[in-house]
């Protein structure tokens, strides 16, 4: 079957930098089928440091499917649709109260050490543009609009019993809360670049 590896600049250069490609597989002429897998590393996250708005750490993957229909009147113009998650694993210091007052003062604090889960799914369409140049480069570029939403999950049971937490700051402004989920609607533009091969035919 044909095939596409392809590879977006983007996601290198996004607020969080991941490594990863996409296969793409023609089924039949005018469909096809692109799956994609990455690594989001710890050691590029500009989120991740010593200072105090920082993470301790930040890791995790992403994997997405796209259908993709080439039956419009240009053959390299297409329709796709494409499902996605991200998975984040992020460990960070959360500043507990302990024994406080009325007023909101406390005898003390403790930092615990806290991981959290953050799950991103998105749901995009997509209309693009796929050529080929020359025998094997690939060039992808679309637009559209995503629907998206987050989930968070955090190992607050192991939190200190009868403290306060107090908002754990950082460069996102991410809401690290657990059990909390926030969903919203954006325009999405996109760019890959890739390597083709073609049918082998005989086979």
């Amino acid at each position: 079957m044909e095939r596409n590896l392809k590879f977006s600049p983007f996601d290198v250069f996004s607020a969080v930098p991941t490594l990863g490609a996409d296969l793409e597989v023609f089924m039949k002429k005018g469909l096809s089928f692109q799956f994609g897998a990455a690594y989001v590393p710890s050691f590029m996250q500009f989120a991740v440091g010593d200072d105090e708005n920082q993470f301790n750490w930040m890791h995790g993957y992403r994997l997405r499917f796209e259908n993709r229909y080439f039956g419009l009147r240009r053959k390299d113009v297409y329709l796709s649709s494409e499902v996605s998650l991200r998975h984040l694993i992020i460990a960070d210091e959360i500043r507990y109260g302990m024994e406080g007052d009325d007023w909101g003062n406390f005898a003390y604090f403790i930092n615990h050490n806290t991981i959290f889960h953050r799950f991103s799914s998105q749901f995009n369409f997509k209309v693009g543009l796929q050529k080929q140049i020359g025998d094997k480069a690939i060039i992808d570029m679309y637009a559209g609009f995503s629907l998206r939403r987050n989930n968070v999950l955090a190992n607050v049971k192991q939190a200190p019993e009868g403290g306060v937490a107090f908002n754990n700051w950082n460069r996102f402004e991410w809401t690290l809360e657990n059990k909390h989920k926030f969903g919203y609607a954006m325009p999405i533009v996109g760019l890959r670049i890739g390597w083709h091969w073609p049918c082998k035919k005989g086979m």
